[in-house]
């Protein structure tokens, strides 16, 4: 544990961790767009977001998964690390950050357990796995916007975003409706970018 933790930091000397938020990002977009141009008939309303997953244009949207969810986790880390101040309590730090690499690697899994219907065994796997990556991702999103409540170096509307995104989670694990799905996705996308800029803005 000690050798991933020193490989992550050097990976975090070299590339800040607002970086690989971006990145992350641009990757599950592309991955997704291309899926999503390959599909007909495919709608926001009735479809799920993992069936990408399945369709013509799925692979793209499988290594878009995998790779996009490597990439983030030293985004967590970095972002974790960052919290500065007296309120800030260590183990609400290092539960927000382990809680948030659990969801990136379940998440990296829906990419080699797509959503296939047929095969009882991919498919169930792939519900286990979304569910734990979701529920975990609560988990994450509340602590880290706990910490930015009580850290000196954040300000209230951005814990206020996390939050908002952490709600639209917990509604999606009440119901599992496709077009919630799709608004927790673009939720996300938004919490990452806002925060990867942010670190990189207070980096320079």
């Amino acid at each position: 544990m000690e050798r991933e933790a020193k490989f992550i930091d050097k990976l975090l000397s070299l590339i800040p961790g607002g970086v690989y938020g971006l990145l992350s990002v641009i990757i599950i977009l592309i991955g997704d767009f291309i899926a999503f141009a390959y599909f007909p008939g495919y709608s926001i309303f009735n479809n799920m977001v993992s069936e990408l997953g399945i369709g013509p244009g799925g692979i793209f949207f499988n290594i878009g998964i995998i790779v996009s969810g490597i990439i983030i986790i030293p985004y967590y880390i970095d972002l974790g690390k960052s919290f500065t101040g007296d309120k800030i309590k260590e183990n609400l730090r290092k539960f927000a950050i382990f809680t948030a690499i659990i969801s990136c690697i379940t998440y990296i899994f829906l990419g080699f357990f797509p959503t296939i219907k047929t095969d009882p065994i991919i498919y169930y796997a792939h519900g286990a796995l979304a569910t734990i990556s979701i529920a975990s991702g609560f988990a994450y999103l509340t602590s880290f916007s706990m910490l930015m409540v009580k850290a000196d170096n954040f300000k209230i509307a951005q814990a206020c975003h996390g939050f908002i995104v952490a709600g639209v989670y917990a509604i999606f694990l009440l119901t599992w409706i496709p077009i919630v799905e799709w608004i927790m996705t673009f939720c996300i996308i938004s919490w990452i970018l806002s925060n990867s800029i942010y670190l990189l803005y207070k980096r320079y």
